[in-house]
């Protein structure tokens, strides 16, 4: 019973430390308490503690390190899960999204934890959407909602697994319908109203109602800058930045387009008046524009004007330096030995993905890259690159499609009229959003912004 109560005290510190944003103080007492314990099961909690730490701190090389080694020691299979568990979300933190998805499918495998399961098909089916694999992405929303209608889950997990198979299957009104219910709510909380207007917005963009949608992803925004998320001030950004490009109103557009550009370098100290300043040149220069038109329209923006400068004041929730580590690869206990000859043909296959410019095609994976070009194994391969050049494949295939943008941009005029959408597609990526994140992380600005800079 002793031993019991000391595990949740030790819990409870961690958890407190968490909460208060000290991480650096959490990493020591974790630390302090590893050195004191032998037993193997508490070693276990003690190291995924550590794990979640170092993830919140984007410390990911780190984390990935802690999170193998505990593996190659864990014997309790729900313990691997776990683990499992912390390496998909920092493999699709650093947008390796296929090593992602190979350990979240190692957690539906094996998970007896009816609401991890439900998380992890959750995340899987963002991230086959973001590879733009919609028949997957479909799989894994319908199995959360299957796990939530049958099991005994917490009923704001199963509202929110709801919305996202109503959305998935074009439900809207009805999407639209629990996503109004959670905003009329007054206990719902900021970040929960936060997701419902970004919700409703993506209805409305779904059924053509763009005007209309702006409004909500407006007030999406306002909320997420309330929430103190530099990430999802991001993603509220550029929502609106798309919607409005959408309506072909690129000057609008680029107002928001200046606040992701913030939100990308932010640092630890999350600056309140930063946004609030950006925010408010917007809101001013829409005032100027009504007052020009019409007097009434000059009024009622002038009392949007003062409800905006009431909202509340918000401060650092979490860091979040974007930085683009190096991504570690699992190291056997014993050592992979390749042939001359595989070797030969590895090197003789990365050169013609680059010469060829094969990096380009859509979906490539190490296994359809291995296959193509008879490698024995796809094992063979990750080791190799991250022997040569320190990363995994998946990434190693982005960068390459990153630096190939970045030039093109630069030097054709016409590809950098295109839309940021056809030059994410053009450049071999799923995805606008995984586009603009490694571009962002690669070249410390968004495409969006080298191409102003270009054209001036």
């Amino acid at each position: 019973m002793g031993m019991s109560q000391d595990t949740d005290a030790v819990q409870q510190k961690i958890n407190y430390y968490i909460s208060q944003a000290k991480l650096d103080s959490a990493k020591t007492y974790i630390h302090t308490n590893l050195d004191k314990v032998n037993q193997k099961e508490k070693k276990s909690a003690l190291n995924y503690q550590l794990v979640k730490v170092l993830f919140i701190q984007s410390s990911y090389n780190e984390a990935l390190e802690h999170a193998f080694n505990s593996l190659d020691v864990i014997d309790d299979e729900q313990q691997r899960v776990k683990f499992n568990f912390m390496i998909g979300c920092i493999y699709s933190a650093i947008t390796d999204y296929h090593k992602s998805i190979e350990y979240f499918d190692l957690v539906v495998e094996h998970s007896q934890d009816t609401s991890l399961m439900v998380q992890t098909h959750l995340l899987l089916s963002q991230l086959h959407l973001d590879l733009g694999d919609d028949v997957n992405a479909g799989k894994s929303i319908t199995e959360a909602y299957k796990i939530t209608s049958l099991s005994k889950e917490d009923s704001k997990l199963k509202n929110h697994v709801a919305m996202q198979y109503n959305f998935y299957n074009k439900n809207y009104e009805l999407c639209k319908q629990q996503n109004f219910k959670i905003i009329r709510d007054t206990t719902s909380f900021l970040n929960a109203k936060s997701y419902a207007y970004s919700m409703i917005g993506d209805c409305l963009i779904q059924q053509d109602s763009l005007t209309e949608a702006t409004t909500y992803f407006d007030e999406f925004l306002q909320l997420t800058i309330e929430t103190k998320d530099p990430e999802q001030i991001k993603v509220a950004a550029t929502k609106l930045i798309d919607v409005y490009e959408k309506l072909g109103n690129q000057e609008k557009a680029n107002t928001y387009h200046k606040m992701y550009n913030e939100a990308v370098g932010d640092s630890l100290s999350f600056s309140i008046e930063k946004y609030r300043e950006l925010y408010t040149v917007e809101k001013n220069r829409e005032l100027s524009i009504a007052k020009t038109k019409n007097v009434r329209n000059y009024l009622i923006f002038g009392a949007i004007l003062i409800v905006f400068i009431l909202v509340g004041v918000y401060y650092y929730f979490k860091s979040k330096k974007k930085e683009t580590p190096n991504i570690l690869e699992k190291t056997p206990g014993k050592k992979i030995v390749i042939s001359d000859h595989e070797i030969e043909k590895i090197t003789k296959a990365i050169d013609q993905l680059k010469t060829k410019q094969l990096f380009l095609t859509p979906n490539i994976t190490r296994k359809s890259f291995c296959a193509d070009s008879g490698i024995k194994s796809e094992r063979y391969l990750s080791h190799y690159i991250n022997e040569e050049y320190k990363k995994s494949f998946s990434v190693f295939v982005n960068d390459l499609r990153i630096e190939y943008a970045y030039h093109r941009i630069q030097n054709d005029k016409i590809f950098r009229s295109y839309k940021i959408e056809e030059i994410a597609k053009a450049c071999g990526f799923g995805s606008k959003k995984s586009f603009e994140r490694v571009f962002s992380a690669t070249y410390n600005e968004t495409p969006y912004k080298l191409i102003s800079r270009i054209t001036g």
